[in-house]
């Protein structure tokens, strides 16, 4: 009977090397550090330093010797700091799972590996093997404690007179609190037993999480990972972009309709003005676009293509279906425009903006892998990534609500109204725009903007852990501006 194929390295919990003392202590460190994050509810100075001081751990403990890996680390470490310089869930949510992700990235590429040579299998076969890895972590860390324990066997005569002395110790301590109230304050504490629970909850947390990131810095490397064998036809992906194609083309023909007023009958019978018509329906193409860019890149992984004619109708359907998807790219772009002409601008409709920008992007990208440059690499989705992480690091050099404010302020000279419900929901990033926007509107607006930026505290003295930058940076604004 044949032996069994053994597991893939990324389905086991395998390591290339033991863990030290110092893995422990690293652990317990950045435990403690995210338990003063943790325990203050809110992002600030701690919870970047509890990312910092992991990104020192796995560099240094972890024996991150690759220079990409190192870089991510850093990447990771620089998103961690925007928590104490950003106060928009916008920002500081995407912060968190993006450095997350560096940091575990990182790990998986200790040894072997490139961002830009990631397949889909690949990336999702080192995302299995990280979560392998971070469950296994406590025993990984907790090993060499183990180990040391063989050495302690000198001090087994002092372990047990403590554990002798220590009920007798706590009798004659009773009797004698009892006999004598200033004795018995020496152990009046004043224990809060459940924050002492909920602390050691956070340090157990912020440890199993570092105990894992350097179980998979140490954990096997992994080989090239493929896609499954299965392939689906050339003709079945051939239907589906022709499709696709045809669908795409008759949008654009709607679209040279409208515009040269080919299609004002329909509009009217539909109830719609042209005007009306132009603002709406942004959303809807948007996610068009990510869907066409899941398609193509999809079936261009799953497709087999036996003769070099199908695989070039291949690349030039796909090519067209890139190119219209672009056209639609830029009409919601378009469309997004108008609406906030008219109706002033908002986080989400801001992020509409960056998304259309970022598929076209992307989009572009596909086109070159489409046409076969840089072949020997598997270099889209680590370049996909990339643009999205640098999109990202813009938005928060930018700072979005401030750049909100100042588009609406701007609407506002013209359209002589301002959204004062929706500015009062921002966080603290905006509110020195909004206290410096006043000038730039009408005076019967500044009363709103008023009401919004001056609404929060004028005083600013958290503890130490919660400190956040941009929270001082309102309240500031608001003593001397309010």
């Amino acid at each position: 009977m044949a032996a069994s194929a053994p597991p893939p390295v990324w389905a086991t919990a395998r390591v290339r090397s033991s863990a030290t003392l110092a893995a422990l202590g690293s652990a317990l460190l950045v435990g403690i550090v995210a338990d003063q994050w943790l325990r203050t509810g809110t992002f600030g100075l701690a919870a970047s330093l509890t990312f910092v001081v992991a990104a020192l751990a796995v560099v240094r403990v972890g024996g991150l010797a690759r220079f990409e890996s190192r870089l991510l680390v850093a990447l990771a470490a620089l998103f961690a700091c925007w928590f104490t310089m950003r106060a928009s869930p916008w920002l500081l949510v995407p912060d968190l799972l993006v450095a997350i992700g560096l940091l575990g990235l990182a790990a998986s590429l200790a040894v072997r590996g490139s961002t830009f040579d990631l397949g889909v299998s690949e990336l999702a076969a080192r995302a299995f093997q990280g979560l392998v890895q971070l469950t296994a972590g406590a025993g990984f860390v907790a090993r060499p404690a183990l180990r040391a324990r063989f050495r302690l066997r000198s001090a087994a005569p002092v372990i047990r007179g403590v554990a002798i002395a220590l009920p007798i110790a706590a009798v004659i301590a009773g009797l004698l609190a009892s006999a004598d109230p200033v004795f018995a304050s020496f152990f009046n504490l004043n224990i809060d037993a459940g924050q002492l629970i909920l602390d050691a909850v956070f340090v157990v947390l912020g440890a199993l999480g570092v105990a894992g990131l350097l179980r998979l810095a140490a954990s096997e490397p992994l080989e090239r990972v493929n896609g499954p064998l299965w392939r689906l036809g050339a003709t079945e992906a051939l239907v589906v972009l022709a499709v696709l194609d045809a669908i795409f083309a008759a949008f654009a023909v709607a679209q040279v309709l409208a515009a040269t007023g080919g299609a004002a009958d329909t509009l009217r019978s539909a109830g719609v003005t042209y005007s009306d018509y132009a603002r709406s329906g942004f959303f809807q193409l948007l996610w068009v676009s990510g869907i066409t860019l899941a398609v193509l890149f999809l079936f261009s992984r799953i497709s087999k293509f036996s003769d070099r004619r199908g695989a070039r109708a291949f690349m030039v359907l796909a090519q067209c279906a890139i190119a219209l998807t672009l056209m639609i790219d830029v009409v919601a772009f378009r469309r997004l425009s108008l609406y906030e002409e008219a109706y002033g601008f908002t986080m989400l409709r801001l992020y509409s903006h960056v998304f259309a920008v970022w598929v076209a992007v992307v989009f572009l990208l596909l086109a070159v892998d489409f046409l076969g440059v840089w072949s020997r690499r598997r270099w889209f989705v680590g370049a996909m990534l990339t643009t999205a992480t640098a999109v990202l690091l813009g938005l928060n050099f930018v700072n979005p609500e401030a750049l909100i404010v100042s588009l609406n302020t701007s609407h506002a000279q013209t359209a002589h109204k301002i959204d004062g419900e929706y500015l009062s929901q921002l966080s603290s990033d905006a509110t020195p725009a909004l206290l410096a926007s006043r000038s730039s509107v009408d005076t019967t607006l500044r009363g709103q903007i008023d009401r919004v930026a001056c609404a929060g505290t004028r005083t600013y003295s958290p503890p130490v852990a919660a400190f956040n930058w941009s929270d001082a940076q309102a309240a500031a604004a608001r003593r001397t501006g309010c």
